[in-house]
């Protein structure tokens, strides 16, 4: 099996158990390598999963290594030894939603379409300041319409996260829905909802806002700029 290795650079813990995990690896038979993995460690927490996901350089099936605070990593940066090859031995993984974005704009200025994103957790619209914005969501044809301070498309793998503190409800993360949470709606004029995971959605907002995906800032939407979301390409991750 080809591992491939990739941590936290901020995280200097992570830095330092690379080495131990590569060569704990290659002493088990294994072949760490840089590209065509089987299967991608991430050192670091559930954050750096999120941040190598974002921008494409996991390969196969996925496996975290994080702290006591982790949630998707399944293996601790005190433990990993007792639990890592048996994991990778077994080669045991499950499939987990994701949802991608793509952002389109009605003005004439904006002539393309953007890359599409994946998100393991979700895509939030949020406003740059303490103002409230209003939300237009147009959810499977049908259009909604909130004030607040944005809202939050969710996998069931990130319903346990940012979309659980707004008000949303935790989802089984094997499941195939897609819920969408708004941020401090105006005097509460709307709650949550959980969709099919085929739902189409698209969201815009009255002024300029925020495009933030896992966590990570993507751009600043500008006026007449829309960004769809609906489901993406599942990302495994190997399981004890």
């Amino acid at each position: 099996m080809k591992i491939k290795i990739l941590f936290n650079t901020r995280k200097e813990w992570a830095k330092k158990l690379v080495p131990q995990v590569a060569g704990f690896l290659k002493s088990a038979g294994f072949e760490v390598v840089k590209k065509g993995a089987d299967t991608t460690i991430c050192i670091g927490g559930d954050g750096t999963i999120l941040y190598y996901n974002n921008i494409g350089k996991t390969e196969g099936a996925v496996l975290g290594i994080g702290s006591s605070s982790s949630h998707i990593c399944i293996l601790r940066n005190d433990n990993w030894r007792y639990q890592l090859i048996d994991s990778l031995k077994n080669n045991k993984s499950e499939s987990r939603l994701c949802i991608s974005a793509s952002v389109s704009g009605k003005n004439k200025k904006i002539k393309k379409k953007s890359a599409t994103i994946s998100a393991i957790n979700d895509i939030v619209v949020h406003t740059i300041d303490y103002r409230v914005i209003t939300i237009r969501a147009i959810v499977n044809g049908v259009p909604h319409e909130f004030s607040g301070d944005g809202i939050i498309v969710s996998t069931p793998t990130g319903s346990s996260a940012y979309a659980y503190s707004a008000g949303g409800d935790i989802l089984k993360p094997q499941s195939c829905l897609i819920e969408l949470v708004p941020i401090c709606p105006y005097k509460r004029t709307i709650s949550h909802v959980v969709l099919d995971e085929n739902a189409e959605i698209e969201i815009s907002s009255n002024r300029d806002a925020d495009l933030i995906i896992d966590g990570i800032h993507i751009k600043r939407l500008k006026d007449k700029e829309a960004v769809k979301v609906k489901k993406g390409k599942d990302v495994r991750f190997l399981v004890l």
